[in-house]
């Protein structure tokens, strides 16, 4: 059987700033009563600059600057889906590559505008810390149901290499890419969507073929959502949609890609993208304030 593989494409423009875009900022108002998810991918400096921040790295100073936002955070009913720390690039390419991503739900477009003017009480540690993000406002299309998540597990025995590559359609590289982390513990994996066809018609049969086999592996679906544009940050061509989905292991996640059900739908993957960018992402370590 013929698998059809994944293609680390890259995308015309891809920017990550620190300074929000406030003219941009003013589009989420089109809806100003509605929640809606901030999609954050950051970035971080290796270390820390600024007077105040010396001898701390770049993640641990953002840190000190999202735990100043905490009671504002709470304040205007927010709420966090999700976080992760990414642990590797498996398809794609983003240089730099992402190092944590989070989904926050906002209680509308004004509480985040009015969030948003506040500068919190440490601003100066964003820019300390923070080399650039995304942010993306989102619009929620499914979330798992909170207290499912897979626990983690010894994972299954794989096949050789050679049977990998064959069956999963991932090269050796982007296989040890989804190796490249703790092998007994639950892995995220975050899939970033750009469709072929507008109604996402083509790719929703490959869906449809991989939901049994998610299933039977013990995977749930963290959240899913259709971006609404960029306001930090810019991708060229845009992504369409994200996608967070939990496994109890990295194993679990290639026997999916394996399992002769998928293999015999992934044209139709190959077929209904034009873009897909694959990461892996574990527990975050740091308490980013959300």
């Amino acid at each position: 059987m013929s698998v059809s593989g994944f293609e680390d494409s890259a995308l015309d423009v891809y920017e990550i700033d620190v300074i929000p875009d406030f003219g941009a900022l003013q589009t989420l108002t089109d809806r100003p009563g509605e929640r809606f998810v901030m999609v954050n991918m950051l970035v971080f400096k290796d270390m820390a600059t600024g007077e105040g921040f010396e001898g701390l790295t770049g993640r641990e100073a953002y840190g000190l600057y999202a735990a100043g936002l905490r009671e504002a955070q709470m304040a205007i009913d927010s709420r966090l889906i999700w976080v992760g720390d990414v642990q590797g690039q498996v398809v794609g390419s983003s240089d730099p590559v992402f190092q944590s991503m989070a989904l926050l739900e906002y209680a509308s477009p004004t509480a985040f505008l009015g969030f948003a003017t506040q500068p919190g009480d440490n601003p100066e540690a964003r820019s300390a810390g923070l080399q650039g993000q995304w942010l993306v406002p989102s619009t929620t299309l499914a979330e798992g149901e909170a207290g499912s998540e897979p626990s983690g597990s010894a994972p299954e025995e794989l096949p050789d290499i050679d049977t990998l590559v064959e069956s999963t359609g991932l090269s050796e590289e982007q296989i040890g890419r989804v190796l490249d982390g703790p092998l007994d513990e639950p892995v995220f994996i975050v899939e970033l969507l750009r469709f072929t066809d507008g109604d996402r018609s083509t790719y929703a049969q490959y869906e449809a073929g991989v939901a049994p086999v998610l299933e039977e592996r013990g995977a749930r679906l963290v959240w899913r959502g259709s971006y609404d544009g960029f306001v930090l940050g810019a991708g060229a061509p845009s992504f369409d949609e994200q996608t967070v989905t939990e496994y109890p292991n990295r194993a679990a996640y290639l026997l999916t890609l394996s399992d002769p059900r998928v293999a015999a739908v992934s044209p139709f993957r190959a077929d209904g993208l034009l873009t897909h960018w694959i990461y892996t992402a574990g527990e975050a370590e740091i308490d980013l304030g959300f």
